[in-house]
């Protein structure tokens, strides 16, 4: 069954909520813990540090009982709701918080620590039925693509617009601030404007996907506990699905670390202001909307472990580029508007295959639990969707968790009162650029031992149909 554009534009658009999130986390939280408020990033890196361990037992949990759940609205839809207002609630606390309170490091740790954990709680409730439910929406090897590449495109969307928001109108630069980030007053303004984002894409898939309530009632089964022990065993002993989760794993490390030193290196390194962190938003929502187009035509013609190699490879060779290319001279000065456009092919290329990857990984996903499906005779798209849920949050999670250590070493000063000498700056552009790449080995291995190509996925699907 062909998936009609506007079913695909209303389902997609949930995952605007997570691609704010994200953005937040990603890029900002750290920065503005450490740098604006003066949280030390050991003990920020703590906090993420078991907000992860939480979500290691939340992730799967939340696709267990959506498996089995039984409602008049289906076992995916009810938890939208359910997982909106703690999601909204807490991301609002998490950038309310200001350095003129006069918290102590214990206190701001407290703070931190459980507005993280209730904003991932609430993310969790609705994120893993939210990608449980696009797999149901269709089995087909290509249109399944197709759903998550528009949802991919909708969450680099709703990150993109709101780091657009937070450059152009909360984070001006100012006589005082260059950049604005460091400016601790439009923080909570920026913490309201995602949490109403995010609240808005809920409700807006919520009420557009209600007619696929039903997809999979037929596939509920009861809360046995020994029968859900032996389903989770069956599906965590399933290679495909170990070799997607411990690939997606490194991946996550990797990139995270990338993304979350992403700000130190733009305000730092390359010395630019808010404007021109601004102007590179064009870019990404241009190679985004590259990927989306791009990878649906590909997946037609090529098999998926090929364009996520391809994607992985060049999304780790491409951005240390001019890193190096700077430090040994041969790009314009920093600051320089000439040297954002020095920049741009190789932030167009590798957002371009990071894109990809994720469009692929999460089409992949699907492939693999209708194979866990087979093997163990119940559909667990919630428990296959919740364990992308959770490297997810590893790409955040375990990106800040290593950018806060990494700071710690290089000696990276803290608030926005103290500035970094080179050496400490040299140390952060080594850490971003080829210490990232070096890392993105690891998953490139790792997938070239996925086995599900088109053929063998032709075969589950018979053999489900069978049953």
């Amino acid at each position: 069954m062909t998936i009609q554009a506007k079913e695909k534009f209303f389902y997609a658009s949930g995952n605007i909520a997570n691609g704010v999130k994200a953005d937040a986390f990603t890029f900002f939280l750290l920065f503005f813990y450490s740098n604006v408020i003066g949280l030390t990033p050991g003990l920020a890196s703590l906090a993420i540090f078991i907000a992860l361990m939480i979500d290691a037992f939340t992730d799967p949990l939340m696709g267990i009982i959506s498996d089995r759940t039984q409602h008049r609205l289906g076992r995916r839809h009810p938890y939208f709701l359910l997982g909106m207002i703690p999601m909204g609630l807490s991301y609002f606390m998490l950038f309310s918080i200001q350095s003129s309170w006069g918290l102590s490091q214990q206190q701001l740790f407290l703070w931190m620590l459980t507005f993280t954990v209730l904003t991932r709680i609430g993310m969790t409730m609705f994120d893993v039925p939210h990608r449980s439910l696009g797999s149901e929406m269709s089995r087909s090897y290509t249109e399944r693509t197709s759903i998550f590449a528009a949802r991919e495109m909708m969450g680099w969307g709703g990150g993109l617009f709101n780091a657009f928001l937070a450059y152009t109108v909360f984070f001006k630069d100012t006589p005082e601030y260059i950049p604005g980030t460091q400016n601790p007053e439009p923080w909570v303004y920026y913490g309201m404007t995602g949490a109403f984002l995010m609240c808005g894409a809920v409700l807006i898939t919520y009420f557009g996907t209600l007619k696929y309530r039903d997809n999979s009632y037929k596939d509920v089964s009861s809360f046995d506990l020994k029968l859900i022990f032996t389903q989770i065993y069956i599906a965590l002993k399933n290679k495909s699905f170990l070799i997607f989760f411990f690939g997606y794993l490194f991946i996550a490390i990797s990139w995270g670390l990338n993304s979350s030193l992403q700000i130190y290196m733009n305000t730092y390194f390359w010395e630019f202001k808010s404007i021109m962190i601004a102007s590179f938003l064009g870019i990404y929502v241009l190679s985004t909307f590259t990927a989306f187009i791009l990878i649906p035509r590909l997946v037609l013609y090529i098999e998926k472990r090929a364009i996520l190699l391809f994607a992985i490879a060049f999304a780790a060779l491409v951005p240390p580029i001019p890193i190096i290319l700077f430090i040994n001279g041969m790009l314009p000065q920093s600051g320089s508007w000439n040297l954002f456009y020095s920049l741009v092919p190789f932030i167009y290329i590798a957002n371009t295959c990071l894109s990809s990857s994720a469009i692929i990984r999460e089409s992949m996903l699907g492939d693999i639990s209708d194979e866990v499906e087979l093997d163990s005779k119940i559909g667990q798209q919630g428990l296959m969707f919740a364990s992308s849920s959770l490297i997810g949050k590893l790409n955040t999670g375990f990106g800040i968790l290593v950018a806060g250590i990494a700071l710690e070493l290089i000696g990276f000063p803290q608030g926005s009162e103290v500035s970094p000498n080179a050496d400490q700056i040299f140390s952060l552009a080594m850490v971003q650029g080829p210490l990232v790449a070096v890392l993105m080995i690891i998953p490139f291995g790792i997938f070239l031992l996925y086995k599900i190509n088109r053929k063998r996925h032709e075969y589950i699907i018979s053999q489900l149909e069978l049953r």
